[in-house]
C-alpha cells in the first residue's frame, strides 16, 4: 500500500514538472493530462495539450453553442465518462513517425475497462494532442467526429 502511495506521487510530480515546460515526450504530455485524475487540481485550460487544429475545433464548437447549451461534448474523452475513480492506469509505449505518434492509454473507471487511443502531433516544440478515439463496449467514439457531427449555428 505505502509503495503505491509513494509511486503516486511520484507521478503527480512528474507530472507537474512537466506540465510547466513543453512536453519532450508523448509519455510527459499524457501523464500531465491525466495528472488532474489523481490530485483534483484540474486547470481550467487544456489548450496546452492540444494541437491547433484540435483547438479550434474546441473553438468554433464553444462559439457555436448557445448561451446555457451544451456543445459538443457531453462527457469528458479522457476519461470515457463524467465521473471518475481511476485505477490500473497505463501509458502504452508510443508509436512514433516523425512528428505524429499514436500511443494507447488503459485504465479502469469505476471498475470498468476502458481504452482510448491518442493521435499525437509535435507541434511548436511540444507533443500535443491531435485527436483521440475511445473504444469500449457501449460506446466508441472519435474526438473530431464528435465535432464534424455538430451543425454551424452561428450564421
Amino acid at each position: 500500500m505505502r509503495l503505491a502511495a509513494i509511486a503516486s506521487i511520484a507521478f503527480l510530480a512528474l507530472a507537474r514538472a512537466a506540465a510547466a515546460q513543453p512536453f519532450d515526450t508523448p509519455e510527459a504530455l499524457l501523464e500531465a493530462v491525466y495528472a488532474p485524475y489523481f490530485s483534483g487540481e484540474f486547470s481550467e485550460d487544456e489548450a496546452e495539450f492540444r494541437s491547433e487544429a484540435l483547438n479550434a475545433l474546441y473553438e468554433a464548437d464553444a462559439q457555436n453553442t448557445p448561451e446555457g447549451e451544451m456543445g459538443a461534448l457531453s462527457f469528458d474523452p479522457y476519461i470515457d465518462g463524467q465521473d471518475f475513480e481511476i485505477a490500473e492506469f497505463e501509458i502504452g509505449e508510443p508509436l512514433i513517425d516523425g512528428d505524429t505518434a499514436t500511443v494507447d492509454v488503459t485504465f479502469t473507471n469505476f471498475g470498468e475497462p476502458r481504452a482510448i487511443t491518442y493521435d499525437l502531433v509535435f507541434e511548436d516544440g511540444s507533443w500535443k494532442i491531435d485527436d483521440l478515439e475511445g473504444e469500449n463496449a457501449e460506446f466508441s467514439y472519435r474526438l473530431t467526429e464528435i465535432f464534424a457531427g455538430v451543425e454551424d449555428t452561428s450564421e
